[in-house]
C-alpha cells in the first residue's frame, strides 16, 4: 500500500488512495482475471459525511470510444450500477453530466468533482503507464485524517476493452463499474471471491462463460455498505454486528500474531456466506451491518508463512445468532492443525483461476479445486450446506503440470438453493481442513455446461 500524504491548512491531512482492479493471465488455464493492486487505505475507515452523493458523468461517457464495443449501453451501465448500491444503504446519487475528461491528479486535494470517465487523455492514461493492459480501471479517492471523503474519481482504462453484451475477452462494463463505485463510497477490497469488491475480476470468456455476476450485490457487499450508510429508510433496525478475537496456542515468545487469518460466517440452515474478514495484527475482527440469523463462524489462516509461526488450517469456530440493533461478542483459541497442504484456486471446464465458478440451482457441474499437496487418496472434498452436494466417488486427478495440483468433483445444487456463494471444503484424513471460501456463486449468470438437471428435489435426497 502507497498513500500519498500532504498537509492541508494548519491541522488537516488529506490523504489520496488509489484503487486499481487489474487483469493477470494463468498460464496453466490460459485464463484471464482481474487481480487488484495499488494504494488502498487502510488507516482509517473511510466514508463520506453525507448520505447525498453528487457524481458527475463525463461526456466521454456519451462518445463512441475505440475501447468499447459499439453499441454498448454505456449510460445504462453507469445508472445501474449507482442504482445497485442506492437499492440496499442509505444513500442518494446526484447525477450530474460534466465536459471534464481527466481525473484529479494526486496531491493535497482535488477539483472538488466526483467524476467516472473512460476519455483516452494523457491525465487518465497516465494512471495506467505500468500496467496498460492488465488494469481495467482505478478508482482516486481523496480524505481527511478522519477518514471523510471529499472526492472520488474513476477512469477507466481506454487500452482494454469493455462490453456490456458480455463480448469474449472484454470487461464487462457495469460489473467493473458497480465494483469501482464500492470504492468510491470508501469500501476497501473483500477477500471473499464471491462477492463484487473482490480483488479479482475474470474478463468474459473465462471458464467459456460471461463474467457478469458482480453487476449484483453479495450479502458480504451489502453488508459492508450498510456498515458505513446504515440500511434505507424504513429498515433501520435490520442489522447487528459480530466482533470477535482469535488468539493462537502456545507460540514462541517472539511470535504474538493472530493477525491475518479470514474470518467469514454461513447461515446456519442454507451455508450460504454472509459476510468476512481479516483478523487485525492482534488477532481481532469486526463484521456489521449483518442480517439477523442463526451463522456459523469459520476461520482459516490466511497469512503467508512467518517465521517462527506455524500455519494454521482451517475450522469452525462456533455459532452465533445475530439480532437487529445488537452486537454479539466471540473470542475463541484456535485449535485447528497445522497446515500441510494448501487450497488455492477453483476452476471449471478446463481452466483454474481465482475466480468463482458460477452456477445454477437444479443442475450438476463438474469443478476443480486446485493448490499443493491434494493427494486424491489422502483427502475429501465436501460442502457446508445442505443445498450443495458434492457427488460420491467422483474425484478424479486433473493435470495442470508439476507445479499445481488439480482434482476435479461433480457437485450438485438441489432446485430449491437459494441465491448467493458457498464454499468448497477439502479435509485430510486426520481433521487438516482447508476452504475456498466462495467458490461456488449460484447467481442469475446462465452455465450451460452442465453435467445433469434434475427436475425434483427428490433427486439429490
Amino acid at each position: 500500500m502507497r498513500l500519498k500524504l500532504a498537509k492541508f491548512g494548519a491541522a488537516w491531512l488529506t490523504l489520496a488512495a488509489l484503487f486499481s482492479l487489474s487483469a493477470t493471465s494463468m498460464a496453466a488455464a490460459a485464463a484471464s482475471v482481474g487481480a487488484a493492486g495499488g494504494e488502498e487505505a487502510k488507516s482509517a475507515r473511510l466514508m463520506w459525511k453525507t448520505n447525498t452523493i453528487p457524481v458527475a458523468l463525463s461526456a466521454s461517457l456519451t462518445k463512441n470510444q475505440q475501447n468499447i464495443k459499439f453499441d454498448s449501453d454505456v449510460l445504462g451501465a453507469v445508472r445501474r450500477s449507482l442504482a445497485t448500491w442506492e437499492s440496499v444503504a442509505n444513500i442518494k446519487f446526484i447525477e450530474v453530466a460534466s465536459e471534464k475528461m481527466a481525473v484529479s491528479p494526486a496531491g493535497p486535494a482535488g477539483d472538488g468533482v466526483n467524476l467516472i470517465t473512460v476519455a483516452p487523455v494523457d491525465d487518465n492514461a497516465l494512471l495506467f503507464t505500468e500496467d496498460a493492459n492488465e488494469v481495467s480501471a482505478k478508482t482516486r479517492v481523496f480524505y481527511n485524517r478522519r477518514g471523510i471523503i471529499s472526492e472520488a474519481d474513476i477512469a477507466l482504462n481506454p487500452y482494454v476493452q469493455f462490453s456490456t453484451d458480455g463480448s469474449n475477452g472484454t470487461f464487462d462494463l457495469e460489473a467493473t463499474l458497480t465494483h469501482e463505485i464500492g470504492h468510491l463510497l470508501g469500501l476497501e477490497h473483500s477477500h471473499l471471491p464471491g462477492s463484487t469488491m473482490q480483488a479479482q475480476q475474470g474478463r468474459n470468456g473465462i471458464y467459456n462463460l460471461q463474467q457478469t455476476a458482480s453487476r449484483t450485490l453479495s450479502e458480504s457487499d451489502i453488508a459492508n455498505v450498510r456498515a458505513l450508510y446504515g440500511p434505507n429508510i424504513g429498515e433501520e433496525n435490520c442489522c447487528g454486528a459480530l466482533k470477535g478475537k482469535i488468539v493462537l496456542p502456545q507460540q514462541p515468545a517472539s511470535v504474538s500474531s493472530a493477525g491475518g487469518f479470514q474470518v467469514w460466517l454461513e447461515d446456519v440452515k442454507t451455508g450460504r456466506i454472509q459476510a468476512g474478514t481479516l483478523t487485525k495484527n492482534d488477532g481481532t475482527f469486526s463484521l456489521e451491518g449483518l442480517t439477523p440469523g442463526r451463522y456459523r463462524v469459520l476461520a482459516q489462516d490466511f497469512s503467508e508463512k512467518q517465521k517462527g509461526r506455524k500455519s494454521f488450517s482451517g475450522g469452525e469456530l462456533g455459532e452465533v445468532t445475530i439480532a437487529a440493533g445488537e452486537t454479539q461478542n466471540l473470542e475463541r483459541q484456535i485449535t485447528f492443525k497445522e497446515r500441510t497442504f494448501s487450497l488455492k484456486y477453483v476452476g471449471f471446464n478446463g481452466q483454474i483461476s481465482n475466480i468463482p465458478v458460477a452456477v445454477n440451482k437444479g443442475k450438476s457441474f463438474e469443478v476443480y479445486v486446485g493448490g499443493e499437496g491434494l493427494n486424491p487418496n489422502e483427502v475429501t472434498v465436501f460442502s457446508n450446506s445442505g443445498f450443495v452436494r458434492v457427488v460420491p466417488n467422483s474425484v478424479k486427478v486433473q493435470n495442470f503440470g508439476e507445479e499445481i495440483s488439480v482434482l476435479s468433483v461433480e457437485i450438485s445444487l438441489r432446485p430449491d438453493t437459494p441465491p448467493g456463494e458457498y464454499s468448497l471444503r477439502v479435509q485430510k484424513k486426520g481433521g487438516e481442513t482447508a476452504f475456498f471460501v466462495g467458490a461456488l456463486v449460484n447467481d442469475l449468470v446462465v452455465n450451460p455446461h452442465v453435467v445433469f438437471s434434475f427436475n425434483s428435489l427428490s433427486a439429490l435426497d
